[in-house]
This record gives structure tokens, C-alpha cells and sequence, in this order.
């Protein structure tokens, strides 16, 4: 997974042409010009349409939801608002919620349950009435009854036909539960006939009647029956009755008189939710919106949108251009702020400048800038939070310091912060917080050697945070309970933003070839893959490497060069020697060697390939392009002189000698120029038989004369003061390695 992202990234680099600094072409051409300008222009118009997207065509001055009006707002005219779909749909809701239920009594239901009540009754009567006095109830008896009504129970039709029952009273009794408990309101077939939803009172219709109830107090047939037990135990509180057989007949008789009526309550619904007005406001022309210093609420922000919307329509009836005018400032605004932008670039980071790819990932930082603003921001309002203080101003400062130098770092933070406070309708307190905190942030992120300086960032931008919200919000005289929450989301931010510029940085690096200190450092451990496989394959060309790295850290350090990345930069400089290191004198362990079998040509061949497979090794492990060069560049073109004159020894050509070269190029930085010096001074000092002082410092000088003198170092940036103090640091770190040792006497000598 991991080759597949270098390659990938590799790719996107060959796209982008993607180049260190020292192999950029300096001269401009008119299709890296026009493609600057495209850039300019593009993202210019980016921002200004994606941030804030809503807010594209309102004018400047007027404020929005919390924000506090510098003066009064009249209505120019009438303003009407309307209700917005979720007002509408709320509105309905209520609607809803407001009509009842319409129920229809069919009051033949009743005059039913009591002529079947009666009938029963009466055939119990008759049935009685014609058994002889004295004799048992027959089966027959009871099957004439039952079969007249089935669902009767048989034991009530027992108890009715043998014991010696007042039927009148019964009858008499259960029509009077019927009637006032029972049917008084009605019964619903089911629970289900009424819907969950809707009001919860319902509307029942007798005839042109009406009663309204709560739904919770009509009753279905279970609970009917139940309603009719409850009655008929309060009856025999007070009367002697048995219960149990007055329950087992009356319940037989009652049966649903409800029903809904479904067309006359669409009816009403529908006309009630016609009543609904979608105007939610008038304002009338001259009536005052907002008053000075008071602070904007959600209804009259309302207003103030309405009033920009019909501004825009006026504006674009009278031609396309007014109305275009709020978007084309915006535009002209960021266009000069980038053009700013370049302008110090051209002055003063011409390279930086000369690079479309380089500038290309500047205006992304500013994009993702401003979309984590945009994104954390509306993620803030939706949960309720309104502050500017969490929006994350702090990751184009951190990120553009470490990815370029803390000038470009400074003046990329006042840029955004002229940007966001013209973008948040001239607001002065968001352009000095990104400018206050921002500084910060660029003075701390100006060295960073490792990943635990990070937090020494954070440290730093938490208390410029929490600082300037304390200067702010008390000139503001803002409540100190309401100050609390703002430095909470100060200091929360300060974290969240160190957070998310260390997890886009490796990015950028990786895409866009930045060579920051931390991809340095991480490279610098001897533990790395590629160190690890020099050390066991080519353990010689290791430790000459090694040194070569103590010898470029050194004199990087005498000319005020970047140390770092010339010792890192010398630790891989040879690692194409890895795949044939017997070829090569420092690996080999033998007294013969390889080379006195093969030809003069054929040996500078093997001697030159270790620079281009060291090249490939490097792209497949990910190196950056700054440490490939050290790969390309510490040879240049010099001559492999032994076998050249080996060669003409033979009888070669002289003119064959750019056989005999090395591929190239020359050194282009003051660092792969040290490392070129380093290396020959660093194999040349093995040489010595007695390395005092003067040899040393004799050798030194004779091998950058010799590189000065073949114009090795006419394309690297190196000064003849340079050359002395880099001769000087040589010396003290090769006469360093030969030190004298004492020597201990033996066990045999004592």
C-alpha cells in the first residue's frame, strides 16, 4: 500500500512538474506566465464565490444574526417576509394538531341494543311462564333461547331461565346503563378507527349537534364492557343486583355507533390549512429594522435578507452590471491582495515565484484556510455556537511558515486576514484576531526540528487566544459570564487547528516536494530502511557516508547554510553503490580488484550507474527531490581520472574523455556543493600515511582548487569566503579523526 502511494504521488508530481528549487528554470516563458495568471484569477474567483456562498450578492453593510448594527436600518420600502418552508410545514403541523376529528352517532344503534335487550327478556319470560311450576329446566329450553341468541352465555341463560329474576328491573336497569354510560358518548369499533396522529380532541355529530370531546375519553367495545362492569359495581353499592349476571347479559348488546367521518373532516382540514397565510411580516417603508447598537435577532435578520433579496431584483432590473457589483468588488478585493501576494514574491522569493507548482500549493493552503473556516463555522451555528473565536485562522500560518519561511508565513496571515474581514462584512475584530494570533503562530513555527515543537506552537496560540479575547471582549464590556464560554473556544481552537495543520502538512510535502526540517530529521535516523540495508550491503561506502555527513554538516554550519539537510543529504548520497558494492574500493575486503579484469570504459560505466540507480532507489523509497540532488550533483561532471588515464595508457582516444564523466549536473546549491567537496576530501584523507596538520590542510585545499578549477562549482552559489571557512571546517573535522592514541604496553613487555 505504501509503493502504491509513492508511486501515486510520484505521478501527480510529474504532473504538476514538480522541481526543487535548484533545478527550476529561472528564465520565464509565456506559458508559465499565463499559467500564473490563470492561477491568480482562478482562485480569486473561487474564494469569492464558495466563501461564504450564501452571502454572494448581499451587500457589506448589513449585519447579520448576533451581530451588532453600527447605525439605525430603515426600511427603504415596503418589505414583506414570507414564511419559509419549515415555518409552512409548521404551521400545517399546528393546523393539523388544531382540527378535530369528526365522529357520527348512529343513534339507531341504541334504540337497537334496547329492543334486543327486551326480546330477550321477554322469551326468557315466556319460556318461564310455560314450564309447569316445580319441574327442571330442559335442554330444550335452553337451546329455544340460545338459538334465538347465540353469543348469550349458557349460564346466563340458566341463571335467566331458573331463578326467580325481576326481568322489568333488569331490563329497566340495563337501559339506564346503556343509556348514561354506555352510549351517552358513543363506541368506537376499535382503537384503530381514530389515527395516532392529529388532534387529540374529536367532534361528534348527532344530527346537527355537536359535542367535542378529548379522544382519550371515547372507548372502544373492550373498554365498553368494561365501562359497563365499573357501572353496574357502583349500582349494586347501592341496590342489591347481582353483577356478575347482569354483566353476562348486557354485554351481549352493545355494539359500536361510531363511526368517522372521513369526507367532512378532509373538508375542514383542507380549508383550514387554505387559511394558512405565507406572509409571516410587513414592514412598512420608513419603519425601523435594526436600531444602533442593538444586536441582530433571528426575525430581524429575517427582514434585513428580504430587504438585500428585493435590493438585488431592483438592482437587476435596471441592468445585469448593479446587480453584478457586490460579486465584481469581492472579486477586485482578492484579486489585489494576491497580486499583493505575488508582488513580494517576485521582489523577494524569486524562486518561489518561478515555481507554478509552489504557488499552486499556496493557493490551496488557502483554500483549505478558508473551507475549515467555512465548514468548523457552520458546524458551530447549527449546534448553537455563534463565536468567531472558533473559527481555525492558525493553519495557514503554521503550515505556510514550515512549508516555506516565516516572511511568506507573515504576510499570507495579513492577507487572510484582510480576506476574511472584508468576506465577514468589514469586520475589524476576525482581521485582528488572525493577524494577532497568526504572528504568533508564524514566530513559533519558524524552527521546527520535531514533532514535539508542535505543541510549544499550540502553547504559544492558546495564549494569544486567550490574551487578545480578554482585551476584546472587555473593551467590548461584555458580560464576564459570557467571556468564560469565549476563552474556553479560544483555547480550543488554539489545539484544534495545531491538529489539523500536523495532519495536512505530510500532504503537501508529499505532493508538492517540500523538504521541511521534520521530513529531515525523520530521515536523519540511522534506523531508516535505505541506512539500514547501506550498513549491512556496503558497509564501507556507510561509514564513508557517514563522515561525509559530519564533514558537510560541519562547514554547512561555518557559511551559515542549511546544515540539516547537507548532513542528510550526504547519508544518501552513494546508496546506488548497494547494488554492486564490490566494485567499489571502500567495500572491497580482497587485495585484487574487480576492476583489473575489465576494461577502462567498461568500469567507468559501473562507476557512473551508481548515481543513476542511487536516483531510483531514492524515488522508490519516497526521498524528497532536495536529497535526491545530493545523489546527482556530489560527482558533477568531473572526470573519473584513473581510468581515463588508464585508458590513454592503452591507447584511447583523448577525445573519448566525456566517456569518462560523470552524468551530472553540477552542483546547483551551496549544500550539494559542500557535499561534492566532502566527498573527495573525505576518500582522499584515507590516502595519508602521516596526517599531520599541514597534509591535511595541504590536501583540503588542493581538491577544492581542483573542483574551483574545472568549474565543478561555477553553477552552486559558493564564494571564494565560502570556500576558506568550508576548508576550515574540514580541517578540524578530518584532523579530529586521525587523533594520536597512547600506546599501552603489552603483557609480555611488563
Amino acid at each position: 500500500m505504501a509503493k502504491l502511494i509513492r508511486i501515486l504521488i510520484r505521478r501527480i508530481q510529474r504532473l504538476l512538474k514538480v522541481q526543487s528549487e535548484s533545478r527550476q528554470v529561472q528564465t520565464p516563458t509565456t506559458q508559465t506566465r499565463t499559467i500564473k495568471v490563470l492561477l491568480l484569477v482562478l482562485f480569486s474567483v473561487s474564494l469569492v464565490v464558495m466563501y461564504p456562498g450564501e452571502d454572494l450578492f448581499d451587500p457589506f453593510d448589513i449585519p447579520r444574526r448576533n451581530e451588532i448594527a453600527l447605525q439605525d436600518i430603515l426600511a427603504p420600502f415596503e418589505i414583506t417576509v414570507f414564511k419559509g418552508e419549515q415555518d409552512l410545514a409548521r404551521d400545517r403541523e399546528r393546523e393539523r394538531q388544531s382540527v378535530p376529528y369528526v365522529l357520527s352517532a348512529d343513534t339507531s344503534v341504541t334504540v337497537t341494543a334496547h329492543r334486543r335487550l327486551s326480546s330477550f327478556l321477554k322469551l326468557v319470560d315466556s319460556v318461564r311462564t310455560h314450564r309447569p311450576q316445580g319441574s327442571a329446566l330442559t335442554e330444550e329450553q335452553v337451546q329455544l333461547v340460545s338459538s334465538r341468541f347465540p353469543l348469550m352465555s349458557r349460564s346466563a341463560i340458566e341463571k335467566s331461565l331458573n331463578r326467580p329474576i325481576n326481568l322489568t328491573r333488569v331490563e329497566r336497569q340495563l337501559k339506564a346503563v346503556y343509556d348514561s354510560e354506555i352510549y351517552r358518548l358513543g363506541v368506537l369499533p376499535n382503537g384503530a378507527v381514530l389515527p395516532e396522529g392529529g388532534s387529540r380532541s374529536v367532534v361528534i355529530k348527532r344530527g346537527e349537534h355537536e359535542l367535542s370531546f378529548q379522544r382519550d375519553q371515547l372507548y372502544d367495545r373492550a373498554m365498553a364492557n368494561l365501562r359497563l362492569l365499573t357501572a353496574l359495581n357502583r349500582l349494586a353499592d347501592r341496590d342489591s343486583i347481582d353483577v356478575d349476571y347482569y354483566y353476562n347479559v348486557g354485554k351481549n348488546f352493545i355494539q359500536p355507533n361510531l363511526r368517522i367521518d372521513t369526507e367532512e373532516y378532509e373538508e375542514r382540514l383542507s380549508k383550514a390549512l387554505g387559511s394558512i397565510s405565507p406572509v409571516k411580516k410587513i414592514v412598512e417603508e420608513g419603519d425601523i429594522v435594526v436600531r444602533a447598537g442593538q444586536r441582530v435577532t433571528p426575525d430581524q435578520e429575517e427582514v434585513l435578507v428580504e430587504m438585500a433579496r428585493i435590493q438585488r431584483q431592483q438592482a437587476a432590473e435596471e441592468g445585469w452590471f448593479l446587480a453584478a457589483l457586490p460579486f465584481i468588488g469581492r472579486i477586485l478585493l482578492s484579486l489585489a491582495a494576491f497580486i499583493a501576494l505575488y508582488l513580494f514574491l517576485y521582489k523577494f522569493r524569486r524562486t518561489v515565484y518561478n515555481s507554478n507548482p509552489k504557488i499552486l500549493a499556496l493557493f490551496l493552503v488557502f483554500v483549505l484556510q478558508f473551507g475549515l473556516i467555512y465548514l468548523i463555522g457552520s458546524m458551530a451555528e447549527r449546534i448553537g455556537i455563534s463565536s468567531i473565536y472558533i473559527y481555525p485562522v492558525v493553519v495557514l500560518p503554521v503550515m505556510v511558515t514550515i512549508l516555506f519561511d516565516p516572511e511568506i508565513g507573515i504576510l499570507s496571515t495579513i492577507i487572510l486576514a484582510l480576506l476574511l474581514g472584508v468576506m465577514h462584512r468589514f469586520s475589524f475584530t476576525i482581521s485582528l484576531m488572525t493577524i494577532v494570533v497568526g504572528m504568533v503562530a508564524c514566530f513559533s513555527a519558524g524552527r521546527v526540528y520535531k514533532r514535539s515543537d508542535f505543541y510549544r506552537i499550540m502553547l504559544g496560540v492558546i495564549i494569544a487566544y486567550v490574551l487578545l479575547i480578554l482585551i476584546v471582549e472587555t473593551l467590548k464590556l461584555t458580560p464576564n459570564p459570557e467571556i468564560l464560554p469565549e476563552l474556553a473556544l479560544g483555547a480550543l481552537n488554539g489545539i484544534i487547528t495545531i491538529v489539523l495543520a500536523i495532519f495536512f502538512l505530510p500532504i503537501f510535502e508529499s505532493i508538492f516536494g517540500f523538504t521541511t526540517d521534520l521530513t529531515l530529521l525523520e530521515l536523519s535516523d540511522l534506523n531508516h530502511p535505505l541506512l539500514k540495508r547501506l550498513a549491512l550491503e556496503a558497509p564501507g561506502t556507510y561509514h564513508h557516508s557517514i563522515v561525509v555527513g559530519n564533514l558537510c554538516e560541519s562547514a554547512a554550519k561555518a557559511i551559515t547554510a542549511n546544515h540539516l539537510l547537507a548532513r542528510v543529504g550526504a547519508y544518501y548520497h552513494d546508496i546506488g553503490k548497494m547494488e554492486i558494492p564490490e566494485y567499489f574500493v571502500e567495500n572491497q575486503l580482497s587485495i585484487k580488484s574487480k576492476h583489473d579484469v575489465l576494461t577502462p570504459s567498461m568500469s567507468s560505466l559501473i562507476l557512473s550507474a551508481h548515481v543513476k540507480k542511487g536516483r531510483w532507489l531514492g524515488e522508490e523509497a519516497g526521498l524528497p527531490n532536495e536529497v535526491l540532488n545530493f545523489i546527482e550533483e556530489h560527482h558533477g561532471t568531473m572526470v573519473m581520472s584513473y581510468f581515463y588515464d588508464k585508458a590513454l595508457k592503452q591507447g584511447a582516444d583523448p577525445s573519448e574523455i566525456d566517456k569518462y564523466r560523470y552524468p551530472g549536473p553540477k552542483p546547483q546549491t551551496r549544500e550539494t556543493g559542500i557535499s561534492m567537496l566532502a566527498d573527495a576530501v573525505e576518500a582522499a584523507s584515507r590516502t595519508l600515511d602521516e596526517p599531520k596538520p599541514a597534509r591535511i590542510n595541504n590536501l583540503i585545499q588542493r581538491i577544492i582548487n581542483d573542483r574551483f578549477q574545472s568549474g565543478q562549482l561555477d553553477e552552486c552559489p559558493l564564494t571564494l569566503r565560502d570556500l576558506a571557512r568550508i576548508k576550515e571546517a574540514f580541517a578540524k573535522v578530518v584532523m579530529a579523526a586521525f587523533h594520536q592514541r597512547i600506546v599501552y604496553p603489552s603483557k609480555e613487555e611488563k
